[in-house]
C-alpha cells in the first residue's frame, strides 16, 4: 500500500507543471470571457437604460398566479387580470438575465394569455383572441438574436418541445412519427452529469456500456446497437477502429438528443438502432456570465467559466466562450486525469441571414491508460477463493499505461431567410482528433497470478462534414407542407496502428508488485483508411387538421478504402432509404404514431470470394402514443417497436466473413419528463428490450441475446424546489436506477447480474442568504449514493469491469 501511494504521488509529481499550466490557461481564458462580459454589460446598460434595466430570473414552472407575483417582486411591475383568467394556467417559468417584456413573454408562452402595456411599468394580462372560426389566434413570435430555434437553443426546464435531431427542422416532438428522448441543459445541471454517459443515465433504451468508466470515449447502446455520434448535425469522427472519436465535453453542450431507430432516411450510413446528437452552446443576445468552481472526490478540482452576451449595441454581433479545466483523480489506483476545454462561438444576426461559428479545443491526458482496468471474471463476476479483487485494482505498470487525446474542431452555420416559403442552410466542420494509448493488460489468471501482456494503439482521425439543405412551407388547398430537401458529404482519413504483443511480467492480483521498464512494442498492424459519403435526401411533412405525414427518402453513395499493411480493400456501396410515419394529433394532448423506416450501414471485411462485404440493412416497424397535457410543461411517450438487422457478418475459421446473419430487437419504452408546479419535477423512464440473434453460422449463438442489451431498465428521478418558507432557495433531488442482467459476449457466456443504484443532489440559492450573495448557488451531487459494488460488463474471463463506486461532487457557481 505504501509503494503504491509513493508511485503516485511520484507520478503526479512530474506533471505538476502541465496540470498547473492547464488551469492557468483555463484561468486566463475565464478572467478574458468575464472582461467581454463586463465590457458588453456597460454597452447594453447603457442603450437600454431608458426602458428598462435587465433582471436575473430563476422562476418556475408553477400555477400563473404565483409566476406572476414572482415576477412582480423582480422588476416592481405591476400586473393584474380579471378574475377567473387565471383558472387552470401554468406558466412555464422563465429563468436568466432579460428585460422585463421579455421574461413576461416567456412567463405566458403557451398559456393562451397576452399582456397589454397600460402605463410604465403596468401591465393587462388578457386572453389572445380568437379567428371566425373559433380557433385561438397566437401572438407574434418574438425570437431572440443567437436563438436559431427552439430545437437547437437552451430549454427552460427539463421538458423539451421540439427536436431537429428526427427532422432536420424545427418540428413538435408531438409531430415526430418517431421516438426521440432530450435531455436538457436544465436537467444535465439537476442530476449533476459531468459525463455525457452520466446525462443519459435516465433515458430508456440508452446503455452506456461500461458504466461510465471510461476517460477516453462515451461508449453506447441505443435498442441494442452501437449509435451514430453528431454533434450539431453532423457525424463526428469514428476512425478504422473507433479510438479516434472525440471525448464530447457535457458543460459545453446545450442539449443531448436520443433519436431512436433507424436514422438514414436523413443521416446516411448508421446503426439500426438509432444515433445520438449533441447541440453546443450557442451565443446568445441576453447576457451571461457564469463562474463555477468544483471538487469532489478523488481529488476532483475544475473551474469552469460559460460567458455571453452581445458585442454591439444593434445586438448582431453575438460571442459566447465556454471553457473547463479539470484535474483529478479516479477510484482506480494509478488513474488520473488532467483536462482543458476551451470553446469559443460567434454569431452574426443580419435581417435575413444568420452565421454561426463553432469551435473548440480539448486536451485529454490520462495516466493510467484512461479507463477502468480489465479484470478477470474470477473474482469479480464469480467468487475467487481468497475474496473479491478490490475495485481499486490496477492491473497495469504506472510508468507505461498512458491515454492522451488531442482534439479540435471548427466549423459554421448559415442560415438565410430566401422568402416567406423558402430558407437555406448550410452547415460545414473540420475536425482533427489524434488519441494514443498504452495499456498492460491481463489474459489469463491462475490461482492469484495475473499473465500480462504489454501493447499500444494509437489512431487519428481528419473529417470533413457539410451538409447543405433548404427548407420551403407552403400550403396546397387545405394542406400544409414543410418540404426539406438537401444533400450531404461526409469524408474521413483515418490511420491506426496496433503494436504486436508484448508479454510482461505477472502481477499477484491480490498483491501487486509493478517492476516497471516496458517499451512500446513494435507495430505489428497499420491500417490507413479513407472513407466518403454522398447523400441526397427528400423530406415532406404534411398537415391536414389533426392529422400529420412525414414521407422521406434518400439515396446514398459510400466509398471506402482500407489499407492494412500494404494489403488494400476497396468498397464501393449505394443504398437507398426511406421513412413514412403518420401521427394523428388530439386537441385533449394525445398523438398516436405509427411509422416504418430503414436503414444501412457499410460493413468492413471480405467473404470467401474476396468480395467486398455487403451492407448491412436495418428496418424497424414502431407505434407509440404521446401525451402533452394542456397546461402543464410535461410530456409522456410510449412506444413499442420490432427491429430487424440483416447481413450480419460471421467470420471463420480465417479472415474471412459470411454474411447469413441477422439479429432483431423487440421492445417497449416508457418515458415521462414533467415540471409539475409547486417546484415539483420528475423524470422516469423504463424499457423492455428483447434481443435476440435469429441467423447465424455459429449454432451456440443462436437465439442468444445481444451484447450490452438488458431485457430490462428502470429509472425514476424526482425533485423539489422551495420558493418560500424556511427551506426558502434549497433544492432536493433524488433519483433510483434499475439495470438488468446483460451479457458481455454474444456467446452469452459472462452475464452481468442486475443492479439498483441510487443517485441524489441538494443545491442553494445562496442568494436567498442575502443580497450581496445574488446569483451565488452551491450543489452537491451524488451517484451510486449507497456504494454498491456491481460488475457493469463482462467481455470474457479476463475482461471485466466493476461499475463506478459511489462519487460526490460540489460546485459553487456565481452568475452575473
Amino acid at each position: 500500500m505504501t509503494r503504491r501511494h509513493q508511485q503516485r504521488r511520484k507520478s503526479a509529481g512530474r506533471h505538476t507543471t502541465g496540470r498547473q499550466a492547464a488551469m492557468a490557461l483555463v484561468g486566463a481564458a475565464i478572467l478574458a470571457g468575464a472582461g467581454m462580459g463586463a465590457s458588453t454589460a456597460v454597452q447594453a446598460q447603457s442603450a437600454a437604460a431608458v426602458q428598462d434595466q435587465p433582471h436575473d430570473f430563476d422562476i418556475p414552472s408553477q400555477p400563473l398566479v404565483g409566476a406572476i407575483n414572482a415576477f412582480s417582486a423582480a422588476t416592481g411591475w405591476n400586473t393584474g387580470f380579471a378574475a377567473g383568467l387565471d383558472a387552470g394556467v401554468v406558466s412555464p417559468g422563465v429563468r436568466g438575465r432579460l428585460d422585463s417584456e421579455q421574461a413576461l413573454r416567456r412567463l405566458l408562452a403557451g398559456t393562451g394569455l397576452t399582456y397589454r402595456l397600460t402605463g410604465p411599468r403596468a401591465v393587462m394580462l388578457e386572453a389572445l383572441p380568437t379567428t371566425p372560426d373559433g380557433a385561438t389566434q397566437l401572438d407574434p413570435l418574438t425570437v431572440d438574436a443567437g436563438r436559431q430555434s427552439t430545437a437547437r437553443g437552451a430549454v427552460q426546464g427539463i421538458v423539451a418541445t421540439h427536436s431537429v435531431t428526427a427532422s432536420k427542422t424545427d418540428t413538435p416532438i408531438m409531430l415526430t412519427p418517431q421516438a426521440v428522448s432530450v435531455v436538457t441543459r436544465d436537467q444535465m445541471d439537476m442530476q449533476g452529469s459531468t459525463t455525457v454517459s452520466q446525462a443519459l443515465r435516465y433515458t430508456p433504451g440508452v446503455i452506456s456500456q461500461y458504466g461510465d468508466v471510461d476517460l477516453r470515449v462515451d461508449w453506447f447502446t441505443v435498442r441494442g446497437f452501437t449509435p451514430g455520434r453528431y454533434l450539431d448535425g453532423l457525424r463526428l469522427p469514428f476512425g478504422a477502429r473507433g479510438y479516434s472519436q472525440p471525448r464530447i465535453e457535457p458543460y459545453g453542450l446545450e442539449r443531448i438528443e436520443a433519436l431512436k431507430g433507424p436514422a438514414s432516411v436523413l443521416y446516411g450510413q448508421n446503426a439500426p438502432g438509432g444515433l445520438l446528437n449533441m447541440t453546443s452552446k450557442r451565443p446568445t443576445a441576453e447576457s451571461l456570465n457564469e463562474i463555477e468552481l468544483g471538487t469532489g472526490s478523488y481529488d476532483r478540482r475544475q473551474l469552469a467559466g460559460d460567458f455571453s452576451g452581445a458585442m454591439d449595441d444593434d445586438r448582431r454581433l453575438l460571442y459566447r466562450l465556454t471553457v473547463l479545466g479539470r484535474q483529478a483523480d479516479t477510484e482506480y489506483d494509478y488513474v488520473e486525469e488532467d483536462k482543458i476545454f476551451v470553446a469559443p462561438a460567434f454569431t452574426w444576426a443580419g435581417d435575413d441571414t444568420t452565421v454561426t461559428i463553432l469551435s473548440q479545443y480539448q486536451k485529454i491526458r490520462s495516466e493510467g491508460g484512461g479507463g477502468a482496468p480489465a479484470l478477470p471474471a474470477v473474482g469479480t463476476l464469480y467468487p475467487h477463493p481468497d475474496g473479491y479483487i478490490p475495485t481499486s485494482r490496477f492491473v497495469g505498470e504506472p510508468d507505461y499505461d498512458l491515454f492522451t487525446n488531442e482534439q479540435w474542431m471548427l466549423g459554421y452555420e448559415v442560415e438565410h431567410r430566401l422568402d416567406d416559403v423558402w430558407t437555406f442552410s448550410h452547415s460545414l466542420r473540420y475536425a482533427d482528433v489524434d488519441t494514443d494509448t498504452r495499456r498492460v493488460q491481463g489474459y489469463a489468471l491462475s490461482d492469484q497470478t495475473l499473465y500480462r501482456y504489454a501493447w499500444a494503439f494509437p489512431e487519428t482521425s481528419r473529417t470533413v462534414t457539410l451538409d447543405t439543405r433548404t427548407e420551403a412551407k407552403f400550403e396546397t388547398g387545405p394542406v400544409g407542407h414543410d418540404l426539406l430537401m438537401g444533400v450531404d458529404l461526409q469524408y474521413e482519413r483515418s490511420q491506426f496502428d496496433e503494436t504486436q504483443l508484448t508479454l510482461a511480467a505477472p502481477i499477484d492480483i491480490f498483491d501487486p508488485v509493478y517492476v516497471g521498464g516496458i517499451t512500446v512494442p513494435p507495430v505489428g498492424t497499420a491500417i490507413d483508411q479513407t472513407r466518403r459519403q454522398t447523400g441526397v435526401y427528400a423530406q415532406n411533412l404534411m398537415s391536414f387538421g389533426g392529422w400529420h405525414l412525414m414521407l422521406g427518402g434518400r439515396y446514398d453513395h459510400a466509398e471506402a478504402k482500407t489499407d492494412t499493411n500494404g494489403a488494400v480493400v476497396r468498397q464501393n456501396d449505394h443504398a437507398f432509404t426511406g421513412r413514412a410515419g403518420v401521427v394523428y394529433a388530439f386537441d385533449n394532448g394525445l398523438a398516436p404514431y405509427v411509422s416504418y423506416t430503414t436503414s444501412f450501414q457499410p460493413l468492413g471485411g471480405s467473404n470467401l470470394e474476396g468480395e467486398p462485404l455487403e451492407p448491412t440493412k436495418g428496418r424497424q416497424a414502431e407505434i407509440g402514443l404521446r401525451y402533452q397535457p394542456t397546461g402543464y410543461a410535461s410530456m409522456i411517450t410510449v412506444s413499442a417497436y420490432h427491429l430487424v438487422q440483416q447481413n450480419v457478418a460471421t467470420s471463420t475459421s480465417g479472415a474471412a466473413y459470411i454474411q447469413t446473419g441477422e439479429v432483431e430487437v423487440k421492445g417497449l419504452e416508457v418515458e415521462a419528463h414533467a415540471e409539475l408546479g409547486d417546484g415539483y419535477r420528475a423524470i422516469a423512464s423504463y424499457a423492455y428490450s428483447d434481443s435476440e440473434i435469429t441467423e447465424t453460422l455459429r449454432d451456440a449463438q443462436r437465439g442468444n441475446q445481444l451484447a450490452f442489451v438488458p431485457r430490462n431498465t428502470a429509472s425514476l428521478w424526482l425533485d423539489k424546489s422551495f420558493e418560500d418558507g424556511f427551506a426558502e432557495g434549497l433544492g432536493l433531488g433524488a433519483g433510483v436506477r434499475y439495470i438488468g442482467h446483460l451479457y458481455g459476449d454474444l456467446n452469452n457466456d459472462f452475464k452481468s447480474p442486475g443492479v439498483t443504484l441510487f443517485d441524489a443532489g441538494v443545491r442553494f440559492d445562496l442568494g436567498r442568504l442575502s443580497p450581496d450573495a445574488a446569483g451565488a448557488s452551491l450543489a452537491v451531487n451524488a451517484t451510486n449514493l449507497l456504494d454498491e459494488r456491481y460488475v457493469s460488463t463482462c467481455l470474457s474471463a479476463t475482461g471485466c469491469y466493476w461499475g463506478p463506486g459511489r462519487a460526490v461532487t460540489a460546485a459553487i457557481k456565481y452568475r452575473w
